[in-house]
């Protein structure tokens, strides 16, 4: 993330996990954020992780699982499709994985 202002700021990135059209899981999730201060000019990486718990969701039977299917994740200052600033990549998942309680 970049300040191309020339004044200091603050931005909250947030992370976005957009799931593939499934029964009960949601079209996209907040699964990380961060506040960042940065100076005029500043740049700065920002990561995130998602783990196991962060790529799934629950099902019709209340468990957690990680679903077949074709994810995006959206990292920026807000969600996806709502004109903020977002990169975004893609994965995949094959098969389905129930997750322990």
């Amino acid at each position: 993330m970049k300040n191309t202002s020339a004044r200091d700021g603050d931005e909250v990135v947030q992370a976005y996990l957009v799931f593939p059209k499934l029964p009960g899981a949601p079209r996209l999730a907040l699964r990380g954020f961060s506040r960042v201060h940065l100076s005029a000019g500043e740049s700065r990486k920002v990561r995130f992780t998602l783990d196991d718990r962060a790529q799934s969701h629950v099902d019709d039977s209340g468990m957690h699982v990680v679903s077949a299917g074709e994810y995006r994740v959206s990292v920026g200052g807000g969600q996806p499709g709502r004109g903020a600033a977002n990169v975004e990549a893609a994965f995949s998942f094959t098969g389905q994985r129930e997750l322990p309680r």
